[in-house]
């Protein structure tokens, strides 16, 4: 028999099937690649309740394309019976939620491969699905996750820490749950048993911390936050201002620091005991650290964006022009790699957003289908795993799932 819920064969993870239960950003995030990338990847939300993110106005029509949507309390009875069913054929399960919430309830590791031996299970929390009674239970959100790995207190202004937005934390973790959910998928084709996965927010963000933290761990001293948005540690580095914007730029190679210092007529500082010949980067500990900072501010001051990024490019200095928003969807770079693309929303809308990334030579990826409706697919999921109309009725009726109606 034909099934009902069709996915169309493209991209490099054509034919794998994800499962995922997860609301909000970080987990769903990671779903979103392995749909974006062709997998048949179906989103379970509460039959009680519609994912929270449904309630922002555009950002659920970019985080949930490419989904089949499935209604369904998985800790009934019922409920628990038929996602077992859906994960018998599954790839990969994908949860996120407060640590071992699903084992909690009953959904283990072990009841999961006992119907499927390899399934490989990615488990998203704040803190990890253990530790201490004091943290693993907790929720966390970007801030959280960033406040407590010490990433937070790194970034912002040397007067106030700041967190990163929009969400890096969320964003970050689900980079982490994709990658490891794709180096357990290649174990799993190996060796025919599957794999649990346990990522904690806050380890990711230790991790994205780690490159100025490793000093403090081996020598004791911490590096300040920045300064107007300079590199607190390297001169020449960051956010500069010019006359009609903001650029930024990296001076990194022994030329490049000669030749600034040219530039901005202080070559007499270079060829000294402290900053010898061939220099690759200026310290700001450097006696004349703030000598060529006052320099560059006065310079780049008083020129264009334009002519700044130019005379950069002559000396073979990094640099680029802050973009906003505006800027991006102008730019020749976004135009001719199609970084952004549009699609019909289920209510014949035109949806614009940030296109597929990367992009697989090979294997092309697309956007396909636009978000679904909360319980859209709910009944042709459950229909291909064999139940009659009647015992989806007897579902629906009973709230073990929401069957939503077709766009």
């Amino acid at each position: 028999m034909t099934k009902k819920v069709q996915t169309p064969k493209f991209g490099p993870l054509a034919g794998m099937k994800v499962v995922f239960s997860a609301i909000e950003i970080a987990g769903p995030f990671s779903a979103q690649m392995f749909a974006e990338w062709g997998a048949e990847v179906i989103w379970i939300e509460h039959s009680a309740y519609a994912d929270t993110i449904r309630v922002q106005p555009n950002y659920p029509e970019l985080s949930r394309r490419n989904l089949h949507a499935l209604s369904l309390n998985v800790f009934s009875d019922e409920g628990r019976e038929v996602f077992l069913k859906l994960i018998e054929d599954a790839d990969v399960f994908i949860e996120a939620s407060k640590g071992p919430a699903f084992a909690k309830r009953g959904i283990t590791d072990e009841l999961l491969w006992a119907r499927n031996k390899k399934l490989v299970i990615g488990h998203l929390s704040g803190f990890g699905q253990y530790g201490t009674a004091e943290y693993t239970n907790l929720a966390a959100y970007n801030t959280i996750a960033q406040a407590f790995s010490g990433y937070l207190m790194q970034n912002g202004d040397v007067d106030q820490p700041m967190p990163a937005f929009p969400y890096t934390a969320d964003y970050m973790a689900g980079f982490a749950v994709t990658s490891s959910v794709l180096a357990a998928v290649y174990g799993a084709e190996k060796t025919g048993v599957g794999e649990s996965i346990d990522v904690a927010m806050y380890e990711v963000m230790l991790r994205v911390g780690q490159y100025y933290m490793m000093d403090y761990l081996n020598g004791g001293e911490m590096c300040p936050r920045m300064t107007k948005g300079k590199d607190p540690l390297y001169c020449g580095c960051g956010l500069y201002k010019c006359s009609d914007g903001y650029i930024v730029f990296e001076i990194v190679g022994g030329s490049q620091v000669s030749s600034m210092f040219e530039v901005l007529g202080i070559s007499d500082l270079l060829g000294t005991e402290e900053i010898p010949e061939g220099t690759q980067l200026i310290a700001r500990s450097m006696s004349c650290g703030e000598i060529l900072e006052d320099k560059l501010d006065a310079f780049f001051a008083e020129k264009t964006i334009e002519e700044s990024l130019a005379l950069l490019a002559s000396y073979k200095v990094a640099g680029a022009k802050v973009l906003d928003v505006e800027d991006l969807q102008s730019n020749p770079q976004y135009v001719a790699r199609d970084s952004f693309t549009e699609w019909e929303t289920m209510s014949g809308d035109k949806c614009k957003g940030p296109n597929v990334m990367p992009k697989f030579k090979n294997n092309p990826c697309k956007v396909w289908r636009a978000t679904p409706s909360y319980g859209m697919d709910t009944a042709d999921i459950l229909s291909d795993l064999g139940y009659s109309d009647e015992e989806i009725s007897g579902f629906a009726e009973r709230k073990i799932v929401n069957v939503g109606k077709k766009a």
